[in-house]
């Protein structure tokens, strides 16, 4: 009552209240009009929204107000589960596609109650019951981590079984209803939520502990038996390649792996093609599976051995199968499409499925741990510190990396060309921007607001060598495009130390403003220069790469998918080299200089040279990817080098983790990603306003970022966290 009558209550609860206002302006797909200004402000607000979402605002307020005797609920074993199970359903059930020809789940479900001859599942499913079925999975995971009881968590786990089966049938009956070429993900992500609800249900009841560590259950899981998850994941993955994928799919076909076989027949496929389709794939599929598994379950090193060579050839021989059917389908028939262009997802999950054979192989070969280390004085090793012994014996390291590795070979062929595009033009380069970018403000703690410039410098250096300025080079140094990177990082490394030896004497915002000076000066150098060197505001034509290499010769053109792998070879050279020098003398002295500059200079640090190789070297991955950007677009003006991209780009580094690697990457991943899949949610007026969220409240709850680098982790949570919440009986020896 104190604190209603102080008003902090009450002013939580308004803050919330206003906030469910905001959400539901935000959520629908009313809009304005020109004539009516205020017609989607009443359309939010009108029949029963307003309410609803106002309810949604109470709700957060009683889950702020009373968080500290909800927190050691949501630390319980199955929570984070429960939690990751709703929202993936949940995101299913309201962003993605059911049944492409229709859209998300609630066209589909108009279309469903106005169409007879369905079956009673797939009606009644498609209704009300689906919403029924997770909130159902919810209520029953709350009380579950509330109550502690086994036997409600062995009912989530038959609950979330059922709700996957039901989910499952039900699509498949209504695709199977209405035909048509469908390629829609939204019941594999439901299903697997109610997998994973499913999960959760046994965590709850078979677990002991009071606290749920999740890292070290996934930890404890992977090393169990390495590689094992990884050959069922690939098990899985086969029979969804081999039973339901699309293998073959220009615009007027939509073949299987069975139709494949049946429409090739006597059509010219290659003869290890055409056994491949016939029997040796799916001989291939379950010999390999079987031998991965047994390798992993008794580790085996001889049977890991076998795993890894079938996981090899399997995915040797699928590529050069599915690289003989696009190319016969393409001679079949012009209109079936060009090579790689006709191909579904089918062959490229197969590459998925025998890559990870490959590695629960690989894994399997570890020796199994010694139970008992010999003490020291008997020779054994000294104790290792438990956070050291982590980071270097990593199952779950050893185990994501590879599969990310995979999926970024073989996942962006099965997109679509609009996401393609994406990927190449937007992510992969502002990846490669953020990553340079992380060495001068997250390691070296230097605000550089100028960043775009070098980018722009790298892209014109590039327009100069092949010749597509105003200004041409000499003979002997018009080159290719891909030749122009020397020369590019060159010519950033030279501004940054331009920039960076007459200015970084100043520190905070001093040097951000001269920063940013400099990305100005440069944007309206290109615009507004003597002659014409840069072709003004029209911007060079650039031709598009060729590498030339005698029997070797590779010639990019319109196709997004060369310049991804050719992207993933440049993202993973700097990505290698930039984490062996955060770990080098100089990324100590970066370290160093960021906390605290003077104290640094006192240990014998240069600081000035320390600051200005961050400066020339974070340049030079900017220069790079001008080089990428300049090539693969073909056409670039000096719009594209504006102080909106190079605020961007210290927005991804923030978001994703200053002064961290990974988070850098993922930040730009994600801060890309974002913008392109709200084209299809939400209206275009509304878009910022959920990437402002967004990034509200990671500056809220997460505030290190993302992907937190280990020293920002380290300063938040300390080095170790424990194992438990449980009280610990103490010897009276060690009290006071």
């Amino acid at each position: 009552m104190n604190e209603w009558l102080k008003g902090s209550a009450a002013k939580r609860l308004l803050a919330c209240l206003f906030g469910g206002f905001v959400l539901a302006i935000m959520i629908g797909d009313q809009e304005g009009s020109q004539d009516d200004f205020g017609i989607s402000f009443r359309n939010a607000v009108s029949g029963v929204r307003l309410p609803l979402f106002l309810l949604v605002g109470v709700a957060i307020f009683f889950a702020v107000t009373f968080w500290p005797r909800l927190a050691p609920d949501i630390r319980r074993p199955g929570a984070v589960g429960v939690g990751s199970s709703f929202l993936a359903v949940l995101a299913a059930m309201t962003l993605m596609h059911w049944y492409d020809p229709i859209g998300k789940f609630g066209a589909l479900s108009d279309q469903v109650s106005l169409t007879s001859g369905l079956s009673i599942l797939a009606t009644t499913f498609f209704s009300w019951f689906a919403w029924v079925l997770m909130l159902a999975c919810l209520v029953v995971g709350a009380v579950g981590i509330v109550t502690r009881l086994t036997v409600i968590g062995y009912a989530l786990a038959g609950l979330g079984v059922l709700a996957a089966a039901l989910c499952y049938v039900a699509h498949a009956q209504v695709v199977s209803f209405a035909g048509g070429i469908d390629h829609s993900l939204a019941v594999y992500l439901a299903c697997a939520g109610y997998l994973g609800f499913a999960a959760s249900g046994l965590i709850m009841a078979r677990s002991s502990v009071e606290v749920a560590n999740p890292r070290a259950f996934l930890e404890r899981a992977l090393d169990w038996r390495p590689g094992l998850p990884a050959a069922i994941a690939a098990g899985v993955l086969l029979l969804i390649a081999f039973l339901s994928a699309s293998w073959f799919s220009p615009l007027q076909l939509n073949l299987d792996f069975a139709e494949v076989r049946t429409e090739f027949d006597g059509q010219g496929l290659p003869a290890f093609a055409w056994a491949y389709v016939s029997w040796l794939a799916i001989t291939l599929a379950v010999v390999s599976v079987l031998v991965a598994l047994a390798a992993s379950a008794l580790r085996n090193r001889v049977l890991a051995t076998a795993a890894a060579g079938l996981g090899l050839v399997g995915l040797v021989l699928t590529f050069f199968a599915v690289r003989a059917i696009s190319k016969t389908g393409s001679e079949v028939a012009v209109q079936y499409g060009s090579l790689w262009q006709n191909l579904g997802a089918g062959g490229w999950v197969t590459c998925i499925a025998f890559s990870l054979i490959l590695t629960s192989g690989v894994l399997a070969m570890r020796r199994r741990p010694r139970l008992q280390p010999k003490p020291a004085s008997e020779g054994g090793a000294l104790p290792v510190h438990a956070a050291v012994q982590k980071t270097a014996t990593s199952a779950l390291l050893k185990t994501m990396v590879p599969v990310a590795v995979i999926l970024a070979l073989f996942y962006p062929p099965t997109l679509p060309i609009t996401w393609q595009n994406v990927i190449v033009t937007q992510i992969g380069v502002f990846i490669l921007l953020t990553v340079g970018l992380n060495v001068v403000v997250g390691w070296a703690g230097l605000l550089d607001l100028g960043y775009i410039a070098f980018y722009g410098i790298g892209s014109y250096t590039t327009a100069y060598i092949v010749g597509s300025l105003p200004l041409k080079p000499p003979s002997w140094l018009h080159l290719s495009p891909l030749w122009a990177i020397p020369f590019a990082i060159g010519a950033c490394l030279i501004a940054g130390v331009l920039l960076g030896a007459p200015t970084l004497r100043l520190r905070g915002d001093y040097l951000a403003i001269v920063t940013l000076g400099f990305g100005e000066i440069i944007q309206i150098l290109a615009i507004n220069n003597p002659f014409n060197l840069t072709g003004g505001p029209t911007g060079p034509n650039v031709p598009h790469p060729v590498l030339d290499l005698g029997p070797l010769k590779v010639v990019w053109g319109l196709d997004n998918l060369p310049y991804w792998y050719l992207l993933l070879i440049l993202i993973g050279v700097m990505v290698i080299l930039f984490y062996r020098l955060e770990g080098s003398r100089l990324g100590r002295a970066w370290a160093a200089i960021r906390e605290d500059e003077v104290a640094a200079q006192a240990t014998g640090i240069n600081t000035t040279q320390a600051k200005l190789l961050a400066f020339a070297i974070g340049a030079s991955t900017s220069g790079l990817a001008g080089v990428f950007f300049a090539t693969q677009v073909g056409f670039f003006d000096p719009s594209a080098f504006t102080l909106q991209n190079s605020i961007l780009i210290v927005a991804y580094v923030v978001f994703g983790g200053m002064g961290s690697l990974p988070g850098a990457i993922a930040g730009a991943a994600v801060l890309t990603w974002l913008p392109q899949f709200l084209k299809d949610q939400v209206p275009l007026a509304d878009r910022q306003l959920w990437i402002g969220a967004l990034v509200m409240a990671m500056m809220i709850f997460r505030p290190a970022g993302l992907i937190p680098a280990k020293r920002r982790a380290a300063e938040l949570h300390g080095l170790d966290s424990p194992s438990s919440a449980e009280v610990r009986a103490i010897p009276m020896a060690e009290g006071m």
